[in-house]
C-alpha cells in the first residue's frame, strides 16, 4: 500500500510522530473537562414573566396567551407549551432539531419584546432563556451555626459573593434564613383620618430618598461637582418624612405609619441531618446515631456549561478553606456531583484498564509476549490521538465518551491483529522485516480499511439522531468513528513501521544487549523508582513487589502455556478445524429434491432480506405508502423461507427415529436447566411460561418418535452436510425467535439504576402557608427518621437528610418559582458498593412509611444515568370545552388511583394530575358606572388595591456595602381578613372612597395550574414506576385499562400516551431506520470491496443469524430490549462484519491465485482463524469488566494498597444491557464466522456454478499455491 510504503521509507518521522500524539493525548486527557453526563443542546427556548400575586386565570389572559399569540409566528416551531401558575407564566417553544437555536432565540426575544405593549405594566420583564440541562447544582453548602439566622444569612451572602467570583460558578442560589428589609406598615384608620392616600405615603419615602447630580460649577480656578444627597442615613428618618401639608400643617409618615427595620415573609426553611461523612481517605465514618435536626442556610452552587466540574468543585473548596467563617460556624456539603462524577471516571477508567489487561492477556497467550507488545500499542495510541480529536472539538469527558471507548476497547486490536499478524507470517516464509510488513499490509489492508469503513457505516446513521435523546446520545457514536479512525490509522500507518522494527522470530533467538545498554537501563530503573519512593513509598511498594510478580507469572506460567499453545495447541486446533471445514463441505447430490428445497430456502431468505431492508429505506424516504411495494414481497419471501426451513429441519436436521427422540430429550434438558436459571432472581420467569416453552423441545421428540413409529427413516431426505448446518442454523433462529416471544423479556427505555440521590417532594393545598408547609415537612422528615432508626440498613445506607421547605418544582423549563406549599426530603446516600441493601429496597421503604400523611401528596423521584425524560405513565387530555376536559382527567386519573391501591396494576405508583384546586381567591369585581361617577376608573382602583396588599417597593436604603428594600403596604391586621378589606379606601380629589362602593369582595376557588399546548389547554394524568418494575410494561397495562373508556370518549376529545412513552417510540423508530440504514451502507461498502453481491450476501445473512446470541443472551439474563439493548445490536452489525469480510476477501484471493474453491475456504478459515478467535475474544473480554461489574481499584491500588475490588456498579446497570447484547451476539457471531460463513460460501458459489454453467463444477482448475 503506497502510503504504508511512504511510512516505512520514512520510519524516523513516524516514530517522532508518534511519541508526539503520546504526550499530545496524554495532555489532552488531563486538562480536557471532565463531566457526568455530555452537554446537551436542546432547541427549546422559554420565555418566563414573572406578575406576583395574579391568579392562574390572569396570568393566563393577561400574559401567556399573548406570548404565545406573538411567537407562534417564528418559523421551525414543533410545538407550544406553556404553564400558567400563581404569579408565574412560562412558556415553552421548541424548535425543530434543524433550526439554528441562536436564530430561534433572538427571534422569539423579539416576539416577546412586541408581545409586552399589550402586558400588564405592574408585570416583571420577560425573561427569554435557552435550556440547558447542565445548569443543575453540582454541590449545595449548608451553612449553621450557634449565633442569629440574621448573622449566619450575612455570612452567607458574603460567601456567595465569593463563591460567584469564581469562573467556572454561573451562579449561587440561598434557601433558607431570614432577609431583611425597612418595612413602613400604614395604618388604613390613620390614613383616613387624616385624608392622605396611601400612594402619597410611597411617593414621599420615593421623593425624598434620592441621591440626584447637580452638574458642575466654576470657583474661581476650580470646578466643583454639584450632588445633591438626599439618600436616607438610616431607617428613623423616614418617620420624619413630610407627606402632605393641608393648610402648612405637615402630616409626616409617622403618623399614618410604623417604621421598623424588620424581615421579609418568610419564603423557606433549610434543616440538616448528618449520620455519616467521609474521612480523608474515602472511608465512611458515622457522625451520630441520633443526628440533631439543625437549621441551616443552603448555597446551591450551579455550573457554568463546558466548565470542568473538578476543577470548579476544587475551587469551590479551596474557597472554603480559606473563608473567614465566625466562630461556631459549621459547614456542611452535600449533593457534591464532583463525587460522582470522579467516581465515575474512576469506574470507567478501571473497566478500561481491566479489560485492556484482559486483551493484553489473551495476546500473550496466541501471540507471545512481542507481537502482543506491538499488537497492544494501538490501543493506548488510538486513545490518545482520539482525546486530542476531543479537546479540539470542544467536548467534555463524560460517562458516554468512556463507555464508547470500553466498546470499542477490543475492536482497536482488531486492525492490528490482522496486520501484525500476517507481518509475522510472510516473516517466517523467510522476507525481511520491512519487506514483510510492505507487502503483508498490501496483502490485507483492502480487507482492513473495507472491515473498518463497514463498523464505521453502522454508526454514521445515529449521528442524525434527533431531540435531546439524540444530543445525549450522539456522543457514542461520534466516539467510536473518531476512535475506530484513529485505530486504522495506527494499524495503516504506525504499526507496519513499529512492527518492521522490533518483530523478531522465535528461531532468531534473543538478541544479547551490550554492558552499555544494560547499565543505561538499570540507571533509568533506579532513577524512576527512587522519584516514585520520594513521592508516595507505597506505590514504589507495588511496583517493587508487583513488577517481579508479573514477570515471574508470566515466565513460569503465561508463557510456557503460552509457547506450547502456540507451539502445539494452536496448530492442533487448526488441523482438527481444517479436517471439521473439509467434513462440512463435502456434497452430496444424490437427493436433487433436498438441493432445490435448501437453495429455494435460502433464496427467499436472502431475496426477503434485502427487499425488507429496501422497504425501511423507502419507508423512512417516502413514507409507509411507498415501503409497501417492496415490503410485501419481502415479507412473503421471508415466510416461505422459514416455512421450507422449518419444513426442513423437522424432516432431516434432526434425523428421524431414536436419534430424534434422543437430541429432543437432551434438548428438553438443556432446556429445562437454562430456564431453572432465568427462574431465578428479580426477574425471574413464571413457571406456567417455563411450560410453555417446552413446546420447542417437544416439537423435536413427536416428530422424531412419529418418524420412528412409521419406520419411515428411508422417507427422510438427507442432504450434504452443508445443507444440514445450515437448516440447523436457521433452526436454531426460529427456536429461540419461538422461545423469545412466549417468554418475553419486557422492553425498557433506559435501564433503571440505583440512585445516589432520593428527593421526596410532599405538596399541600395551593394557598397552603409556608408555616403550615414547615409542619408538613415536620411529619415527612420525622417518618423518615423513624424508618431509619427501626432499620439499620436503610439507616447506614443515609449519608445525610437535608429538608427545604418553599421550593420550587423540579427543573420544569423554567416554570413556578419558590412554592410555599411545596417542600422536599432530599437523600444522599452512600456509594454503591457502602449500601448494605439496594437502594431500590430503600425507596420501597420510604414509600411504605410516608402512606397516609393527612393532606399530603407525595412523590419520589431519584437521580439517572439517561437523559431527562417524561414520566412512564403520562396521558394527555385534549379537547374544546375544559370543563369537559377536567371531568374526563378526573374519571383516568380515579381509575388510576384505584387500580394503584388495588394492585391491579403492580408497580403503579404516584398517580397525579396538573388540575390543583387552586388558592382560594379573593375577587375584586369592580362595578365600573359606580366607579366613573367617583371619578374613578379599573386601573386605579386595581393599583391601589394590589400596592396596598401586596406592598410597594418605595426605593433602597444602603447601610455601607448593604442594600435593603424599603416596602410600603398595609399593617397585618388591616389585610388580614375580609372585614378589614371592606375598610379600604381610595382618594380621589380629596373624598375617601370606600372601596365598597364601587366593588363587591367574592371568595372564590380556581385552578392551581394551567397548562396549554399549541395554544389549546389540555389536562395531564401521570405516574410513576416503583423501583424493580419495568414501565414499559406498567404502560402497557395501564393502555389495556383506559382502552374501553377511551373508545367511549365524547367526539372531539382525545388521550395521547406521551412523556416517557413518546420518546420511547421515537427513538425506536429512528434506530430502526438507523439499523437498516446502516445495513444498507454495510452492504453497499461490501459490494464495492469484493465486486459482488454473493459475498455480501452471504455475511449479512450471518449478521442477521447473529441475533440468535443477543435473543438468547437477553433470555438468559432476562434483560429487557430497551434503548440501550438496541444500540448493541446495532453496534454489533458493525462488528460482526469485521471478520467475516477478512475470511471472505481471503478465500476470493486464493481463488483468484487459482486455488480450488474447496481448498481454498479450508485455507483461508486455517489462516484466519487465529485472528478471528483473538478479535472476537478481545472485543467480548474489553466489555466484561463493565458488563459484569468487576471493578478493581488501580489507582488505590497503587496509592494506598487498597484494590476496593468489587462487584457492580450503577455503570454496569447502565451499559450492562448493551454489553450482554454484544458478548452474547459477538459470541454466537464468532462460530458463524469459522462455521456458518465458510459454508454459506461453498453452496452460494455452487448454486451459483450451477446456474451459470449447467453443471456445479467450480470453473477452476486446482493450481498449487504456496504455503502458507
Amino acid at each position: 500500500m503506497t502510503i504504508t510504503n511512504l511510512a516505512i521509507e520514512y520510519r524516523i518521522t513516524v516514530v517522532v510522530l508518534t511519541l508526539t500524539l503520546v504526550f499530545g493525548g496524554i495532555y489532552s486527557y488531563i486538562t480536557i473537562p471532565k463531566e457526568a453526563a455530555p452537554s446537551i443542546e436542546v432547541p427549546n427556548i422559554v420565555v418566563t414573566t414573572i406578575y406576583p400575586g395574579a391568579s392562574p386565570d390572569d396570568v393566563e389572559s393577561l400574559i401567556t396567551q399573548h406570548v404565545e399569540r406573538e411567537v407562534q409566528n417564528v418559523n421551525g416551531i414543533k410545538e407550544i407549551r406553556s404553564t400558567s401558575t400563581e404569579g408565574v407564566s412560562s412558556v415553552i417553544i421548541e424548535f425543530e432539531p434543524d433550526v439554528s437555536i441562536d436564530d430561534a432565540f433572538s427571534k422569539v426575544r423579539d416576539k416577546v419584546d412586541l408581545a409586552r405593549a399589550d402586558l400588564p405594566d405592574d408585570v416583571e420583564e420577560p425573561v427569554v432563556s435557552e435550556i440547558d440541562f447542565s445548569e443543575f447544582p453540582i454541590l449545595v453548602i449548608n451553612l449553621s451555626a450557634p449565633y442569629p439566622l440574621p448573622r449566619l444569612k450575612e455570612v452567607a451572602e458574603d460567601l456567595q459573593d465569593e463563591l460567584e467570583s469564581i469562573s467556572g460558578v454561573l451562579e449561587v442560589d440561598l434557601l433558607g434564613g431570614l432577609e431583611r428589609e425597612v418595612q413602613v406598615d400604614v395604618d388604613l384608620v390613620a390614613l383616613q383620618g387624616y385624608n392622605v392616600s396611601y400612594n402619597d405615603v410611597v411617593d414621599a419615602i420615593r421623593t425624598e430618598n434620592t441621591n440626584i447630580p447637580g452638574g458642575s460649577v466654576d470657583v474661581d480656578a476650580l470646578n466643583f461637582l454639584v450632588r445633591i444627597d438626599g439618600e436616607l442615613t438610616s431607617p428613623d428618618e423616614i418617620n420624619e418624612l413630610v407627606v402632605k401639608s393641608p393648610g402648612g400643617t405637615p402630616i409626616y409618615v409617622r403618623d399614618v405609619a410604623n417604621v421598623s427595620f424588620g424581615f421579609k415573609e418568610r419564603e423557606s426553611y433549610s434543616r440538616l441531618a448528618v449520620y455519616q461523612v467521609e474521612d480523608e481517605d474515602g472511608d465512611l465514618v458515622t457522625v451520630s446515631e441520633d443526628p440533631t435536626i439543625l437549621p441551616v442556610i443552603s448555597l446551591n452552587v450551579k455550573k457554568r456549561s463546558g466548565e470542568n466540574i473538578l476543577e470548579t468543585v476544587a475551587s469551590v473548596e479551596e474557597i472554603l478553606g480559606r473563608f473567614p467563617f465566625p466562630n461556631g460556624t459549621n459547614v456542611v456539603i452535600t449533593g457534591d456531583e464532583s463525587e460522582a462524577v470522579e467516581e465515575l471516571i474512576m469506574d470507567l477508567e478501571n473497566s478500561i484498564i481491566s479489560g485492556l489487561i484482559f486483551v493484553i492477556a489473551v495476546l500473550l497467550f496466541f501471540l507471545g509476549v512481542r507481537n502482543a507488545t506491538l499488537v497492544g500499542i494501538a490501543i493506548p495510541l488510538s486513545m490518545f490521538i482520539s482525546f486530542t480529536v476531543f479537546q479540539a472539538l470542544g467536548y467534555t469527558l463524560n460517562f458516554i465518551i468512556l463507555f464508547s471507548l470500553i466498546i470499542a476497547l477490543g475492536m482497536l486490536v482488531d486492525n492490528a491483529i490482522v496486520i501484525v499478524e500476517n507481518i509475522y507470517r510472510f516473516r517466517e516464509e523467510g522476507y525481511g522485516r520491512f519487506e514483510a510488513a510492505r507487502l503483508a499490509t498490501a496483502e490485507v489492508a483492502g480487507a482492513v480499511i473495507a472491515s473498518t469503513l463497514t463498523t464505521v457505516a453502522v454508526f454514521v446513521p445515529m449521528l442524525f439522531w434527533p431531540g435531546i435523546i439524540g444530543e445525549f446520545m450522539s456522543y457514542m457514536p461520534l466516539t467510536l468513528i473518531v476512535t475506530l479512525c484513529c485505530s486504522l490509522f495506527v494499524a495503516i500507518i504506525i504499526n507496519p513501521v513499529i512492527t518492521g522494527i522490533f518483530i523478531r522470530l522465535e528461531s532468531e533467538g534473543k538478541r544479547e544487549r551490550s554492558k552499555l545498554e544494560r547499565r543505561v537501563f538499570t540507571a533509568v530503573i533506579v532513577a524512576v523508582g527512587l522519584m516514585i519512593g520520594i513521592a508516595n513509598w507505597k506505590t514504589l511498594v507495588v511496583l517493587v513487589v508487583g513488577i517481579p510478580l508479573v514477570m515471574l507469572l508470566h515466565r513460569k506460567v503465561m508463557k510456557p502455556v503460552g509457547d506450547r499453545f502456540v507451539a502445539t495447541g494452536l496448530p492442533r486446533l487448526v488441523d482438527r478445524y481444517r479436517v471439521f471445514l473439509d467434513w462440512m463441505l463435502v456434497r452430496d447430490y444424490s437427493k436433487p429434491r433436498a438441493l432445490l428445497r435448501n437453495s429455494a430456502a435460502l433464496v427467499s431468505l436472502s431475496l426477503g432480506f434485502v427487499l425488507m431492508i429496501v422497504a425501511g429505506v423507502v419507508g423512512a424516504l417516502l413514507g409507509g405508502t411507498a415501503a409497501l411495494i417492496p415490503l410485501v414481497p419481502g415479507a412473503v419471501l421471508l415466510i416461505l423461507g422459514l416455512l421450507l426451513v422449518v419444513f426442513h429441519t423437522l424432516e432431516s436436521i434432526y434425523v428421524g427415529g431414536k436419534a430424534s427422540v434422543k437430541v429432543g430429550v437432551i434438548f428438553s434438558l438443556l432446556s429445562l436447566s437454562l430456564l431453572a436459571l432465568m427462574a431465578l432472581g428479580p426477574r425471574e420467569v413464571p413457571l406456567n411460561t417455563i411450560g410453555n416453552l417446552m413446546v420447542v423441545p417437544l416439537l423435536i421428540v413427536v416428530f422424531g418418535g412419529l418418524g420412528w413409529a412409521f419406520n419411515k427413516r428411508e422417507f427422510l431426505v438427507l442432504t450434504d452436510n452443508r445443507a444440514r448446518l445450515l437448516t440447523a442454523a436457521l433452526g436454531a433462529f426460529v427456536s429461540i425467535l419461538t422461545m423469545f416471544s412466549i417468554a418475553p423479556t419486557g422492553t425498557e427505555f433506559f435501564p433503571v439504576t440505583d440512585p445516589r440521590q432520593v428527593r421526596i417532594t410532599a405538596s399541600g393545598p395551593l394557598g397552603m402557608n409556608i408555616e403550615a408547609s414547615n409542619e408538613m415537612a415536620d411529619e415527612v422528615h420525622g417518618r423518615i427518621l423513624g424508618l431509619l432508626e427501626a432499620t439499620e440498613s436503610a439507616k447506614a445506607a443515609v449519608k445525610n437528610l437535608l429538608v427545604s421547605v418553599g421550593v420550587g418544582g423540579d427543573f420544569d423549563f423554567g416554570g413556578g418559582g419558590a412554592s410555599p406549599e411545596r417542600s422536599r426530603v432530599t437523600l444522599n446516600l452512600v456509594d454503591y458498593a457502602d449500601r448494605p441493601e439496594p437502594s431500590t429496597q430503600t425507596l420501597a421503604r420510604i414509600r411504605n412509611q410516608l402512606q397516609g400523611i393527612p393532606g399530603a401528596e407525595i412523590e419520589i423521584t431519584q437521580d439517572s444515568n439517561g437523559p431527562p425524560t417524561g414520566a412512564p405513565v403520562n396521558i394527555e387530555i385534549s379537547g374544546e370545552d375544559f370543563v369537559e376536559i377536567q371531568r374526563i382527567a378526573g374519571d383516568v386519573k380515579q381509575m388510576l388511583v384505584e387500580a394503584s391501591d388495588t394492585g391491579s396494576i403492580p408497580g403503579l405508583v404516584d398517580v397525579r394530575d396538573n388540575l390543583n384546586t387552586g388558592r382560594p381567591e379573593l375577587q375584586v369585581q369592580i362595578d365600573r358606572e359606580r366607579a366613573a361617577r367617583f371619578g374613578l376608573n379599573t386601573s386605579k382602583v386595581a393599583s391601589t388595591v394590589r400596592s396596598a396588599i401586596n406592598g410597594v417597593e418605595a426605593g433602597k436604603w444602603r447601610d455601607g456595602q448593604d442594600e435593603y428594600d424599603i416596602t410600603v403596604r398595609l399593617r397585618e391586621q388591616d389585610r388580614a381578613s375580609l372585614e378589614s378589606l371592606n375598610n379600604l379606601t381610595i382618594l380621589e380629589e380629596g373624598q375617601q372612597i370606600p372601596l365598597t362602593a364601587v366593588a363587591n369582595l367574592q371568595v372564590r376557588g380556581g385552578l392551581g395550574s394551567i397548562t396549554r399546548l399549541d395554544l389549546d389547554r389540555v389536562a395531564t394524568v401521570s405516574g410513576d414506576a416503583a423501583p424493580g418494575f419495568n414501565g414499559q410494561a406498567i404502560l402497557g397495562q395501564v393502555q389495556t385499562l383506559l382502552q374501553p373508556y377511551q373508545d367511549a370518549l365524547p367526539a372531539g376529545y382525545q388521550m395521547a400516551y406521551t412523556g416517557e412513552n413518546e420518546e420511547f417510540n421515537d427513538s425506536f423508530s429512528f434506530l430502526t431506520i438507523v439499523l437498516l440504514v446502516g445495513v444498507s451502507l454495510v452492504f453497499m461498502i461490501m459490494v464495492a470491496q469484493f465486486n459482488s453481491v454473493s459475498a455480501p450476501l452471504i455475511i449479512m445473512v450471518a449478521v442477521g443469524l447473529s441475533l440468535i446470541g443477543v435473543l438468547l443472551g437477553l433470555l438468559l439474563t432476562r434483560t429487557p430490549y430497551g434503548l440501550m439493548t438496541f444500540i448493541g445490536v446495532i453496534s454489533l452489525a458493525g462488528i460482526v462484519v469485521n471478520n467475516n469480510i477478512v475470511l471472505v476477501d481471503y478465500a476470493m484471493q486464493l481463488r483468484d491465485r487459482g486455488m480450488d474453491k474447496h481448498d481454498a475456504i479450508i485455507e483461508a478459515g486455517a489462516t484466519r482463524l487465529r485472528p478471528v478467535l483473538l478479535t472476537a475474544m478481545t472485543t467480548v473480554l474489553g466489555l466484561i469488566p463493565l458488563t459484569f461489574g468487576i471493578n478493581i481499584d488501580f489507582v488505590g491500588l497503587l496509592v494506598n494498597l487498597d484494590p476496593n475490588f468489587q462487584f457492580g456498579s450503577e455503570n454496569t446497570q447502565f451499559w450492562g444491557p448493551m454489553g450482554t447484547a454484544i458478548i452474547s451476539g459477538l459470541t454466537f457471531a464468532t462460530f458463524l464466522t469459522l462455521v456458518i460463513v465458510p459454508v454459506m460460501y461453498s453452496v452460494f458459489d455452487s448454486v451459483s456454478a450451477r446456474f451459470s454453467s449447467g453443471d456445479e463444477g467450480d470453473g477452476a482448475v486446482p493450481v498449487p499455491v504456496p504455503a502458507t
